[in-house]
């Protein structure tokens, strides 16, 4: 199996570990990640490992049960993964959670040592606004 190959199945393990309610990603995640998140509002910004999982910590305490992500597209190439993806769920107080993504990884040594996440920013505004727990 190719470089490449190894890299688009992490993703899939990763998309895979992040939606069990005991899944563990982090050692999946380089310790020294980067992960951005786009946009002008209260969740923008890079985090790292620790941040990350703070941030997805108390997302996921607001829902019910992790939100399932449909994949829609992966594309591999060297040492980035690219994937298009929309995530479906619903919030413990009954409403709907779900947007439409593009993430771009970049690997090394089979982890994930960048990740940029692309959604839709201003319905994600209207939830958290909806819900101020889930940014602290």
């Amino acid at each position: 199996m190719s470089q490449t190959e190894r890299n688009r199945q992490i993703i899939l393990e990763f998309f895979r570990l992040s939606e069990c309610e005991d899944g563990d990603v982090s050692p999946l995640l380089a310790d020294d990640l980067k992960w951005w998140v786009p946009g002008d509002w209260a969740l923008s910004g890079t985090y790292s490992k620790a941040e990350v999982a703070e941030v997805f910590g108390r997302a996921f305490s607001l829902l019910d049960g992790r939100p399932r992500m449909v994949l829609h597209n992966i594309t591999a190439e060297e040492d980035r993964v690219a994937v298009e993806a929309s995530s479906h769920g619903r919030f413990k107080d009954g409403g709907p959670f779900g947007n439409r993504y593009h993430f771009l990884f970049v690997l090394r040594d089979g982890q994930i040592v960048e990740a940029k996440e692309y959604f839709d920013t201003g319905y994600m505004e209207k939830l958290v606004a909806q819900r101020p727990a889930m940014v602290g």
